[in-house]
């Protein structure tokens, strides 16, 4: 029996050796900028995202950037690639924020009996979701089904930690349920809004004033955890407090990796500009 196939989405970071070899599916998002619609691939950026809606803007078209999947044909064409009787794991970004998991479910259900699909939430985000992706082609490079595959999945999302700072209030009106007149205020006072992810969903936790204030609370949330398996640290307009993160984390946790990644459009989409936030999986014991 051949070997289950891998299928994820552009969220995901993902270096592109580990794509190409296991075989990696990666469907692109699309984004919708005032009347325009974009792919998120590698040529596109969170910045010219928000170059773009910054043009879309002074057009007068207001709206924030949306999220979305192509198609349930388009899913049902990446899914008969290999041949009926096929065997695939697709794993993507967090329910909550993307349509992915949602349209993929949608065309499994319409090949079942034809093909073995099994979609997954990964509940998460970027890199966090990138590492699931990678476990699963690992596990289905060894010979794993479709059943033990999940099962890894499922018990690694516990361990898979999120949390980001962002000045950008307006867009956790949707994303956070934060209210107008809360972000209204709250940028008006330069406040930075800590938010995590649980269950997928964003959640506002606290909020603090300045940029130092940002690094002292990543960095409390980072070492309070008695094993970190992998850390990565993504943002945007904070290089210089990225950098002070991850020297102070590097004296601290100096045998764990920390992974300079990537600021993904497709979850610039829901945090904004002004950014900067950790992902940490603590592994299984």
């Amino acid at each position: 029996m051949s070997k289950v196939r891998i299928i994820t989405d552009s969220n995901a970071y993902l270096p592109p050796d580990v794509v190409e070899e296991h075989g990696i599916v990666v469907i692109p998002h699309r984004i919708k900028v005032g009347s325009s619609l974009y792919e998120e691939d590698a040529d596109f950026s969170a910045e010219e995202l928000f170059d773009k809606l910054h043009e879309a803007q002074r057009m007068g078209l207001s709206r924030l950037p949306e999220i979305q999947a192509p198609n349930v044909n388009t899913f049902l064409d990446y899914f008969q690639e290999g041949g009926e009787g096929e065997q695939i794991v697709c794993v993507h970004m967090s329910n909550e924020l993307s349509p992915m998991w949602a349209t993929a479910r949608k065309a499994a259900e319409m090949l079942r009996g034809r093909y073995t699909i099994r979609v997954m939430d990964s509940q998460n985000t970027s890199f966090g979701l990138g590492l699931l992706v990678k476990m699963a082609a690992e596990a289905a490079s060894a010979g794993a089904t479709v059943n033990e595959i999940a099962r890894i999945i499922n018990g690694a999302v516990p361990h898979l930690y999120v949390t980001t700072f962002t000045e950008s209030l307006n867009y956790l009106e949707r994303s956070a349920s934060l209210g107008s007149s809360q972000s209204l205020l709250g940028t008006m006072l330069g406040i930075k809004a800590m938010l995590m992810f649980e269950e997928g969903r964003m959640v506002t936790q606290e909020k603090v004033q300045t940029r130092e204030e940002v690094v002292d609370k990543l960095y409390e949330f980072v070492i309070e955890f008695a094993s970190i398996q992998e850390l990565a640290v993504f943002h945007h307009a904070y290089e210089q407090q990225r950098t002070d993160l991850i020297n102070r984390l590097r004296e601290t946790l100096p045998r764990v990796p920390i992974h300079k990644i990537e600021y993904p459009p497709s979850l610039a989409a829901y945090l904004g500009p002004n950014t900067v936030g950790v992902i940490v999986y603590e592994g299984i014991y």
